[in-house]
């Protein structure tokens, strides 16, 4: 899965749902899902050097000479894993990303949510 690193404020904004657009100076062709990869730059109440979860990179809108505004949607949790990131888009193998288990997420509104255990087991316990 291709896959892009980002700070790790935005990436827990990303991961809550509260963030659905990144900027970047550069343009990309891909759309589809994107693995969500935190730096390893230590933020206090967030993850670092982590992947968190998949969106859906559904396009690219450019803003002006070298602005883009990367638009995501269906943010999915998984299970996070330590991740070297790098620059730009880069490939991790799609058998590192596991999704959560059926009895690890309930649907509301079409959409899963993990359960409240999933979050503290896989989420809280790597927050700095």
């Amino acid at each position: 899965m291709k896959a892009i690193s980002i700070h790790p404020g935005p990436v827990m904004e990303i991961l809550e749902g509260k963030k659905t657009e990144e900027y970047r100076s550069w343009t990309t062709h891909y759309r589809g899902p994107l693995l969500i990869c935190s730096t390893a730059i230590k933020t206090p109440g967030c993850i670092s050097g982590h992947a968190v979860c998949v969106v859906d990179l559904v396009d690219v809108k450019k803003l002006a000479d070298d602005s883009y505004a990367w638009l995501f949607e269906q943010v999915r949790c998984i299970k996070p894993f330590p991740i070297k990131g790098q620059r730009r888009l880069y490939h991790v193998p799609d058998e590192r990303i596991i999704e959560p288990l059926a009895d690890e997420f309930i649907i509301e509104e079409d959409e899963r949510v993990v359960t409240e255990k999933f979050w503290q087991e896989y989420y809280l316990a790597l927050v700095n």
